[in-house]
């Protein structure tokens, strides 16, 4: 195995021109394209735009809170659900169960008169509704704030920007933005790319502004097609033909002060390249390695959407903290919007 360029193979290998120091920096390597956040808030800094959620913004997002209406945004955890065919899918195995404890199980010698039920969960971090790990994508062996590639490794996982870095972050003002009811549809079109000018009208026909610290979702209508898919459509058709986000977003994302991005689809943005030229996954790119934005994927938003219509409340508290996950790449979460 080998490489010639970054993210490439080959069977040859070319060392790198960069260097990296002892703080796990590169040295002399990438430089991240503009907009970027690399030492907005300090040189080392993990958090990225979760800085932007203080305080006064979590007491402001606890008022939005007038009803007492909760909505689960999370899938199910279970084998049929959405996923990618490279991501095997959840296992969730009986350790213990209530038949073992009726008919006396050896396991009942642990704690002989006591009853109960255990079992194991076992999946990819980023194998239903998630957060993505600033140390997830990388651009030229370099991550979010300078950080080196080489920082995330298979036997000891991100010693630098793991998940675990955000386990007190992602708690305060949520903005939905309908795409698709925008529209008047019950889903956006297939490879919809999702622009500045969509956003901003959906966001004016809902009466609601964005305000720095927000974390925006943005409902596509598409995780419903999941359900009633064609008999024999691969999960690699059914993703590639996605609505996303547009990469022309990225600037408007910036100076929105957007902390957190999250959608009802495999991969927030636009599978299929809007510019074949242009970086692979150019939005994961400049969110992840340039802004320190988080992306969130595979996120149910049709309940919330629908009670949103409804009452044309489309802000809310938001509480979507990932697993405390040391060195984790990924987390799955159950993010619980409150109105």
């Amino acid at each position: 195995m080998g490489r010639e360029n970054p993210g490439g193979y080959s069977t040859s290998w070319r060392p790198p021109e960069y260097t990296v120091g002892d703080d796990g920096k590169v040295v002399g390597g990438y430089a991240p394209r503009e907009p970027n956040n690399w030492g907005r808030w300090g040189p080392e800094d993990q958090l990225g735009t979760q800085n932007l959620i203080g305080p006064e913004q979590r007491v402001a997002a606890a008022g939005l809170v007038r009803s007492g209406k909760v909505f689960s945004l999370a899938l199910p955890i279970a084998p049929d659900a959405p996923s990618l065919s490279s991501r095997p899918r959840p296992l969730l195995t009986p350790l213990m169960t209530g038949s073992d404890a009726v008919v006396g199980s050896p396991y009942n010698e642990a704690a002989p008169g006591f009853q109960w039920s255990d079992d194991m969960l076992q999946m990819p971090t980023q194998g239903s509704t998630q957060w993505d790990a600033l140390g997830h994508v990388m651009f030229e062996d370099s991550m979010y704030n300078g950080f080196w590639g080489g920082n995330t490794t298979t036997l000891g996982g991100a010693r630098a920007l793991g998940i675990d870095r955000q386990r007190e972050s992602f708690v305060g003002r949520g903005v939905l933005v309908d795409a698709a009811r925008h529209q008047g549809l019950d889903c956006c079109p297939d490879e919809q790319g999702i622009g500045v000018e969509l956003l901003d009208a959906a966001l004016a026909a809902q009466g609601v502004d964005l305000r720095s610290g927000d974390m925006l979702l943005v409902r596509t209508g598409y995780l419903a097609k999941w359900w009633t898919r064609p008999e024999g459509m691969t999960p690699e058709d059914y993703f590639a033909r996605t609505p996303g986000i547009s990469k022309d977003t990225i600037p408007w994302l910036h100076e929105h002060g957007v902390s957190a991005l999250a959608c009802d689809n495999i991969g927030v943005e636009l599978l299929v390249p809007e510019d074949p030229e242009d970086r692979v996954l150019p939005l994961h790119v400049a969110c992840l390695v340039d802004l320190g934005l988080t992306l969130g994927e595979l996120w149910d938003l049709d309940a919330l959407a629908a009670d949103c219509a409804a009452d044309g409340a489309y802000e809310f508290l938001l509480c979507a903290p990932p697993l405390h996950l040391p060195g984790g790449l990924g987390s799955p979460l159950n993010p619980i919007a409150l109105k």
